[in-house]
């Protein structure tokens, strides 16, 4: 353990809150219009007719990108040609693309780079070249998200979608298409957002449908004194997605836009405190960008899914590079507002949370930090989960990679995400 998680007690992130920060972070109005432009994104994809983010350029980048680094697979061993050129003529992209449809996920799933379940690594070594970091997985998706089906493998097997937030290569099997009428059912209503990790959803009948987890999205039919009463989206046996109503208890779901509060923001921070960290999404797990993504979620407020646009595409950007880390850490504490600011270098973002001792204080899920020992031998100090640290944990821990400073001195950015902010 670093000596910050050891210091910072995790348990409850909101006793690092200030006393007279209690009233309302964001106005009703404020939070209305960033929820109206969080559906406006969410639902856009049901509205294009051709590939926004999934261009023919792109998609063959990934081919060509591949070709140059054929890379080593799960069992170590390095991969070769042929296996390379089977994914390509299943591919089957002389026609790209072959199927422009919406669709919706119906179960969660993920993004991957090449139409394949196996793996990609840079080195047979489990360290940032190597397990987890494969590079074939793009993002992880939530059951019933919705989805534009670009392109469809020769197999049948495998289509290239895009979500509002990432495109890439989804099995077939875990998606639903879907006409107008469900697209104007799905969208005519007020929504759901579960706020407790790894919820089970369950139909009329008490029976298991999915499981949904922080920051899910559900359609809402009706409040009863029991729960939710939501709408979930399920596949027929034509592949066409039907809907489901289905509860979740009140302990495990809010109506979405959450009121944005410091109790409330706390809480989420407190439920995703100590989760596994899941490079891309593995495992049903979240990385850095993923977990600052579902944060603000139930709040009614939407974050692309990659780190340096969460940064850059939407909020107050106040750019830091160049800056001493005391002057850093300075503007952070003066400009920041805490729960509502993100912190950013290149592979990493950050929310910051308040101040202890004029230290500013982050929340983040992170995977390790760099360890140098006396004879110049690298290696990774494992976190692996999310945490509330400074931004000067490497500096107080044995052996920490000096040449690669502090989280502090690394810093590029910050911005603060306000109804201000221009639009992703």
């Amino acid at each position: 353990m670093t000596k910050d998680l050891g210091d910072l007690p995790q348990n409850r992130a909101s006793r690092y809150k200030k006393p007279e920060q209690v009233e309302n972070l964001l106005t009703g109005q404020m939070q209305r219009q960033m929820d109206e432009d969080y559906n406006i994104i969410h639902f856009s994809l049901w509205h294009q007719k051709q590939p926004f983010h999934a261009l023919p350029e792109r998609v063959f980048a990934d081919f060509k990108r591949f070709s140059k680094n054929l890379g080593y697979g799960e069992n170590k061993i390095k991969h070769t040609s042929a296996w390379l050129n089977n994914l390509r003529q299943n591919a089957s992209l002389d026609n790209y693309p072959n199927a422009l449809y919406p669709a919706i996920t119906t179960r969660n799933t993920n993004l991957r780079a090449l139409p394949t379940q196996g793996a990609h690594f840079n080195s047979p070594d489990s360290d940032s070249s190597g397990w987890p970091f494969d590079n074939l997985q793009r993002s992880s998706v939530a059951a019933n998200t919705p989805i534009f089906v670009c392109h469809i493998s020769a197999d049948k097997s495998w289509a290239i979608v895009e979500t509002s937030f990432a495109f890439g290569w989804m099995p077939v099997e875990d998606s639903a298409r879907v006409d107008d009428a469900f697209i104007k059912r799905w969208e005519s209503s007020r929504y759901v957002a579960i706020t407790v990790n790894r919820t089970s959803i369950l139909d009329t009948k008490g029976n298991f449908v999915l499981k949904a987890s922080l920051g899910h999205i559900f359609p809402l039919l009706r409040e009863t004194p029991e729960g939710m009463e939501i709408l979930v989206a399920v596949a027929d046996e034509d592949g066409n997605a039907v809907i489901k109503r289905s509860f979740v208890s009140h302990q495990h779901s809010a109506v979405k836009p959450l009121s944005f509060n410091y109790d409330n923001a706390a809480k989420i921070v407190s439920e995703l405190r100590g989760e596994t960290y899941g490079w891309g999404g593995l495992y049903g797990n979240r990385d850095c960008s993923a977990m600052t993504r579902d944060f603000f979620a139930p709040f009614g407020i939407w974050l692309p899914r990659h780190s340096a646009d969460q940064v850059k595409e939407v909020g107050d950007y106040i750019e830091l590079d160049g800056l001493t880390p005391e002057e850093k850490e300075k503007i952070i504490l003066e400009n920041g507002i805490p729960f509502l600011s993100l912190l950013w270098f290149s592979g990493h973002v950050m929310l910051y949370i308040g101040e202890q001792n004029g230290r500013a204080l982050i929340f983040h899920n992170i995977w390790g930090l760099r360890k140098k020992d006396e004879g110049g031998v690298e290696s990774k100090k494992i976190i692996g989960q999310a945490v509330i640290t400074t931004l000067h944990p490497r500096c107080e821990s044995d052996n920490i990679d000096q040449q690669q400073g502090c989280l502090l001195d690394r810093i590029s950015a910050m911005n603060v995400l306000l109804p201000s902010m221009k639009s992703p």
